[in-house]
């Protein structure tokens, strides 16, 4: 992972900067150029369904701008809203907000990627890419995150980045007439840094033994 140049977003200034890139991929602050782009994206009731805000208007999609802009002024900034751009063009192809809180860790959420783009491969390498600027560049201990439970998409992506299941909030969002839970994934530094530079296929490889281990042990506890 690098903090090397990349091509303008499409109708991004070209000083925008770059914090992470990855082979693809990278992250960079966001611009008020992205409105447009981002009102698209976020206002898509199917690419936002798994999200406790909902489809976003473009009102409130240029206050999210307006109020990236004004924490990356911040002198004592502690959230990080980040425009994930696809490296061979500058395409605005996602976001994701990271946010230190006050126990040394970082909260990341508002993880959305464009559907055409939406894979396990794209979305592996910008959950690595906040996992770089979150340990390595923030320098924080631990790094968390929820996936609503019946995001089974998300939840996978949280395990092979080596993220534990940690726990449940209950009732956090109501949709589609009912009550839904959260489930809870942490990753800590000490975790991360052995596996930080493993493919996708390692990263299977070693989900998969993880969890035929975890049955092994529930299987002898019975």
């Amino acid at each position: 992972m690098s903090t090397t140049s990349l091509p303008p977003a499409l109708g991004a200034p070209p000083t925008a900067d770059v914090l992470r890139t990855g082979p693809a991929y990278a992250l960079r602050e966001m611009a008020s150029a992205d409105t447009a782009a981002l009102s698209e994206l976020l206002g898509d009731a199917g690419v936002m369904r798994h999200m406790v805000s909902g489809a976003m208007s473009p009102e409130a999609v240029a206050d999210l701008v307006r109020e990236a802009e004004a924490d990356r002024a911040d002198p004592a900034r502690t959230r990080y809203r980040l425009a994930v751009v696809r490296r061979e063009d500058g395409l605005l192809s996602g976001t994701v907000t990271v946010e230190r809180d006050r126990y040394a860790g970082v909260y990341t959420h508002s993880l959305v990627l464009r559907p055409d783009l939406a894979d396990l491969s794209a979305g592996y390498e910008v959950c690595r890419l906040v996992q770089d600027l979150s340990f390595d560049g923030l320098g924080v201990r631990r790094l968390w995150c929820v996936a609503m439970e019946d995001n089974t998409v998300a939840q996978r992506l949280f395990l092979t980045c080596g993220c534990t299941a940690d726990g449940r909030l209950r009732e956090l969002s109501f949709r589609d007439g009912r009550w839904w839970d959260a489930v809870v994934y942490t990753i800590l530094d000490h975790e991360w840094r052995p596996q930080a530079h493993l493919t996708l296929r390692e990263a299977l490889s070693r989900t998969r033994r993880r969890r035929h281990t975890s049955r092994s042990t529930e299987s002898t506890d019975a």
